[in-house]
């Protein structure tokens, strides 16, 4: 009759083995290669016992005894390794082979067993209850290796306690599964092999190890942030992936890039792109237009009849740039949506410009129609805005030759365009100061002077949300500062040099000569010539120095324009 120790053992090889068949089926494929290796172990000590317990001779036993530390010797090196990882501790390498070659050596005195006394001063078979086991008179190897349990067994405490202190981002549920399981192995191995029973004991403990494990890696799957993120992606990933090595040659792809293009189930894996297939060409075509220095590049082909849509990025094998990795999504519906689209997109752009045109025309009109108004309150300056504007022209057409200046196409038309608004502000001064016909007494001075600053006022206000920004910035600077002057002493703000803008500086010029050549109810008109040595004289105190060469450029052009525009 079969000895039911015997049938004991057995089970547990069995389930052992059971146990490891399903680690290999449900493990996270980013599970740490340590934890299988501990089943793999436990699985071979337990064969281990089985075959010292059915031992006939020493010979047998000896040889049974050598197997069971196989598993026995590296295993708690495996659990070591496990517990750091999970505890996110990095064991350097040299470490790593220091602990392995201590292993090493002790297998070795295990190896000698029969043959030297390095393990066993002394063996001889014994059975108890029908099982087989050595009894034996132990030497320094063993006591080496007990010494290793004992030290593993002080590194596993030390982990698990620092662990459960200072590391917020590990599972207390997986430390206190690792620590049970440390524990029981290494109390339940001293005692039994002082009670002479290990090999009743510790098959089933390992067993048990093993149950903790299952569930602890189970667990682990759902605290791997990266492979739930990387699981939960491919689940609803709906792009193609095609990776290329640096020398174009392909190494892979995933399902839907053989959906996308069929082509590709004859590439063969790490042959270079022939370019005997459009998908080929195409493909070595977008590598070629890809920058090594650029981080990545979005690109967009035609394949057929389908359009798509692509990210070129490195691939790294580890912090290894080894090739390159394309993404790439069918875009096919969104270029058809916008061919759609594109069939009424200029009717839409003219249609739109056309209003947009229309509204610029009446707010130019309205604009115009104000500075009218204000003119015709004021009875001292007749024509002075259409005057004025054109003047602008003139200095702004000269000063545009000159490249260094910088001076945009955009700011050139803004300056002219916001030239008849610089003095709408005079909308908000008394008629009877306005239309003064003599000199004003300083009260009247001093409220006239506020017109620069209501007309910017007046010019934000009607402008500010329709026009551009930097339009309406120049009009409201033209409006408030064509008053001040280079040295200081204009008005609203006293600004001296540059801080005077340089729309408001040549305002000034244009505002001054129209003045000095035009007939007020206080004057009378002088010559073109005497104005313009007026303005010369004036530069550096009234006027921007840097203006001087391109009104002394303009001059015969504004004596033709005024004695054409006083004359009529």
């Amino acid at each position: 009759m079969t000895n039911p120790l015997i049938i004991y053992i057995v089970i547990t090889v069995a389930l052992s083995l059971l146990n490891t068949i399903i680690l290999m089926r449900v493990q996270p494929k980013s599970v740490n290669a340590f934890y299988p290796s501990t089943f793999y172990a436990i699985m071979i000590t337990n064969f281990g016992f089985l075959f010292q317990a059915m031992s006939t001779n020493l010979q047998e036993a000896l040889l049974a005894n050598k197997i069971v530390f196989v598993g026995g010797t590296y295993l708690p090196i495996f659990v070591f390794m496990a517990l750091a990882s999970l505890c996110h501790f990095k064991v350097p390498n040299a470490l790593r082979i220091l602990l392995f070659s201590i292993s090493g050596i002790i297998f070795l005195t295990v190896i000698s067993s029969g043959y030297t006394n390095i393990l066993y001063r002394s063996t001889e078979l014994v059975s108890v209850n029908g099982i087989s086991r050595i009894k034996a008179e132990y030497g320094i190897g063993y006591f080496l290796f007990g010494l290793q349990l004992i030290g593993y067994g002080v590194a596993y405490l030390s982990i698990i306690l620092y662990s459960l202190f200072h590391k917020k981002n590990v599972s207390i549920h997986s430390l206190c599964s690792l620590a049970f399981i440390a524990s029981i192995t290494l109390v339940s191995f001293a005692i039994s092999k002082r009670m002479g029973i290990e090999y009743l004991v510790m098959p089933g403990v390992f067993l048990l190890d093993e149950y903790i494990l299952l569930i602890l890696i189970h667990r682990m799957g759902k605290y791997d942030i990266e492979t739930t993120i990387l699981s939960s992606l491919i689940q609803t990933n709906t792009s193609a992936y095609v990776t290329f090595s640096k020398s174009k040659r392909y190494i892979g792809c995933n399902d839907i890039a053989l959906k996308f293009f069929p082509q590709m189930k004859d590439f063969r894996v790490d042959h270079p792109l022939d370019n005997k297939s459009e998908t080929e060409k195409t493909f070595s075509k977008l590598i070629d237009q890809f920058n090594p220095e650029s981080s990545s590049k979005v690109v967009y082909f035609q394949l057929g009849k389908n359009h798509y849509k692509g990210l070129i990025k490195h691939l790294f094998h580890g912090n290894s740039d080894c090739g390159y990795m394309m993404r790439i999504e069918d875009d096919t519906k969104m270029q058809r949506y916008i061919k759609f689209l594109d069939k009424y997109n200029n009717e839409l752009v003219n249609d739109v410009q056309s209003k947009d045109s229309h509204i610029h025309d009446m707010q130019e009109q309205m604009i115009v129609g104000m500075a009218n108004m204000v003119e015709n309150r004021d009875s001292n300056t007749g024509g002075h805005i259409k005057r004025t504007s054109q003047v602008i022209r003139i200095l702004i057409s000269e000063m545009r030759k000159d490249k260094s200046l910088g001076l945009t196409n955009k700011f050139c038309r803004a300056v002219v365009k916001a030239a008849p608004m610089h003095d709408l502000g005079k909308i908000a001064v008394d008629d009877m100061i306005l239309r003064k016909p003599g000199k004003f007494t300083s009260e009247e001075y001093t409220i006239m002077k506020t017109h620069a600053e209501k007309g910017a006022a007046i010019v934000e206000n009607l402008l500010q949300g329709i026009e551009d920004p930097e339009l309406v910035t120049i009009a409201k600077n033209i409006a408030n500062y064509h008053h001040e002057l280079w040295n200081g002493d204009g008005y609203p703000k006293h600004l001296k040099g540059t801080e005077i803008p340089l729309e408001a500086r040549i305002m000034a010029i244009a505002d001054v000569y129209d003045a000095l050549v035009s007939q007020r109810c206080y004057k009378e008109k002088i010559s073109c010539e005497d104005a313009y040595e007026i303005i010369i004289n004036s530069m550096g105190t009234h006027f921007d120095p840097a203006l001087k060469p391109y009104f002394v450029n303009c001059r015969e052009e504004l004596e033709a324009y005024y004695s054409t525009a006083l004359a009529s």
